[in-house]
């Protein structure tokens, strides 16, 4: 039995995707989640909107995925949006085998994926980037940061400075992305909490 993996997935941008608005530019955005050969979702992800992106949106969003059993079964999806006022219309969908994807498994290596129509034509591109990693267990580690860095009696705007240094710390250990902001908010509200 194969060890468990970190599937890292980078969705740079896409290229000359299909119209669904025409008045004014899409707000394009992608939905990401591996599946089993015939079973559902497992862990959805949601790229940010990329405001006015049209039909060139540029998202570089980070996502990981945990592999518990690695399978050749497995498919990594990509179903991309337009987030509309009342509803949101789908522009189109990607689907990658895993078994390509650990064929051409090198970091850092851009590839193009053609983006298949709800009506089943083939529109548009996207880049994307992957990487293949040993699964590491998450640990209490990010809590003691936090409190060993903040403890003591320092200045507001001294803690403010550490408080930001450790949620970018924090983020960068759990996400590649996204949860910077977020985590830096907490902090920022715990320390003015004080």
């Amino acid at each position: 039995m194969e060890s468990a993996k970190t599937l890292e997935v980078v969705l740079h941008y896409g290229t000359d995707l299909r119209d669904v608005k025409h008045l004014s530019p899409m707000d394009p955005y992608a939905i990401v989640w591996v599946a089993v050969a015939g079973a559902g979702k497992e862990s959805k992800q949601t790229t940010p909107i990329a405001k006015n992106g049209a039909c060139n949106p540029k998202w570089e969003c980070c996502m990981r995925f945990n592999i518990i059993s690695m399978s050749t079964d497995y498919t990594l999806f990509f179903q991309i949006k337009h987030c509309g006022i009342l509803f949101d219309r789908r522009v189109g969908e990607v689907q990658v085998r895993f078994a390509d994807l650990l064929a051409g498994d090198t970091p850092a290596r851009k590839v193009r994926y053609q983006v298949t129509t709800p009506s089943g034509e083939k529109r548009g591109e996207i880049i994307v980037s992957h990487k293949f990693s040993e699964l590491v267990a998450s640990s209490d580690e990010d809590d003691d940061i936090v409190a060993n860095e903040l403890s003591g009696d320092l200045p507001r705007e001294k803690k403010r400075e550490k408080a930001k240094k450790i949620a970018k710390r924090v983020a960068e250990k759990i996400v590649c992305g996204g949860l910077e902001l977020a985590a830096g908010i907490a902090l920022n509200a715990a320390i003015d909490s004080d």
